[in-house]
């Protein structure tokens, strides 16, 4: 939309191809006119300039006596000052705030409301430069103006409510003066402001995330909160196993209780934690929130107990001693061991991979090696 609404005021013809994201931009011969395999892009006789504002900036150029781009060197300065500012201070808070509510992203409600705030600290910006001037460069328009009116354009239409714009009013007559254009409704259409905020809705099949690794960690918390108990009682399991074992066995449980075993367990759990703290603090909370989380005080309160147990326990009886417990050993404490071992392995790798690991360097980390060989020997005694 910006480049052709910018081709509209400078008399440049484009020819305008839509394509399927999902499927056009994956073959190689789009690949390669477009690196980032995003839309928009523009093909020209001496090569492909992909991303809106470059293309924009290339079309208001292309007329230089219209002044699309500005009337001296200052003003180009100045457009370029204010394409950078729609970039990084307009478009991704708003892209954040408007993308859930075209079914195009999931909404994550602490994003949402920090976008929000975003969004209103680069209106006040606008609206103290518009109090200088029709434009954004004064008394004339230029790209810099058709830029930020387009990247607007879906935040006016769809989230911003008579409410949240009353405090900028020298942007919304602007935006509307704008939009009466034109050079603009031939893209644009007819822009009316919104009366209603849209809300959130599912995300579109052609836009749902790729499997990941991490997808199977994400089902698994999304089990947790439905079901609060689940976990509590799936850790209960191998306790009670264990405690049920103590009591026909009691030579045996001194190895267990002081043992690999607890040690293990203290692992897997410090492990959950962390990223239990990497999930939340991806969801948008920071320090105290996290720490305070329902989750978080459960683990820690878990993980503090299972401490408190392996620094009281005994040591553990040589081996010799008791070689009638074997058998038992074989049976669900050493499956409760396999789990934990295999848990902390799944952890390990997502945090060392979250540290830019990758492949075999993950695999053969000494913890990971490590971790391994002591899974493969457990495995050996089921």
């Amino acid at each position: 939309e910006k480049a052709l609404v910018t081709a509209k005021f400078v008399g440049v013809e484009l020819e305008k191809k839509v394509l399927d994201v999902q499927k056009d931009l994956k073959q190689p011969e789009l690949l390669l006119k477009s690196p980032t395999g995003k839309v928009p892009f523009l093909q020209t006789p001496d090569g492909c300039i992909f991303t809106s504002n470059a293309v924009a900036r290339f079309v208001a150029r292309c007329r230089a006596e219209l002044f699309m781009y500005g009337r001296s060197f200052d003003d180009e300065g100045a457009i370029d000052t204010w394409l950078d500012f729609s970039t990084h201070e307009l478009e991704v808070p708003l892209m954040t705030w408007v993308y859930p509510v075209l079914g195009l992203m999931e909404d994550v409600p602490k994003a949402t409301a920090d976008a929000q705030t975003d969004v209103k600290k680069a209106l006040s910006v606008l609206e103290k430069q518009l109090a200088e001037g029709e434009y954004l460069l004064g008394s004339f328009l230029t790209v810099a103006d058709i830029v930020l009116v387009c990247a607007l354009k879906e935040g006016f239409a769809r989230v911003f409510d008579p409410a949240f714009r009353k405090p900028f009013p020298k942007v919304v007559a602007w935006f509307e003066r704008c939009c009466e254009m034109p050079q603009f409704k031939s893209v644009l259409g007819a822009v009316k402001l919104c009366a209603t905020p849209e809300k959130p809705k599912v995300v579109l099949p052609a836009f749902a995330p790729p499997p990941r690794a991490a997808d199977a960690k994400g089902k698994k918390d999304a089990g947790a909160k439905a079901q609060p108990n689940a976990k509590a009682k799936a850790d209960a399991k191998p306790k009670a196993e264990a405690k049920a074992k103590a009591a026909a066995a009691p030579a045996a449980a001194a190895p267990a209780a002081g043992g690999g075993d607890a040690d293990a367990k203290v692992q897997a759990v410090a492990d959950e934690v962390r990223a239990l703290k990497e999930k939340l603090k991806a969801e948008g909370l920071s320090g105290k929130k996290i720490n305070d989380h329902e989750d978080v005080k459960r683990l820690v309160a878990q993980l503090q107990e299972l401490k408190a147990q392996a620094a009281s326990a005994p040591a553990p009886a040589p081996a010799p001693a008791a070689p009638a417990p074997a058998a038992p050993a074989a049976g669900g404490d050493v499956e409760a061991q396999v789990k934990a071992v295999g848990d902390e392995i799944r952890a390990l790798k997502e945090k060392l991979k979250g540290e830019g690991l990758s492949g075999k360097k993950i695999n053969e980390h000494d913890d990971v090696k490590r971790l391994v060989a002591q899974l493969t020997e457990l495995k050996k005694q089921v």
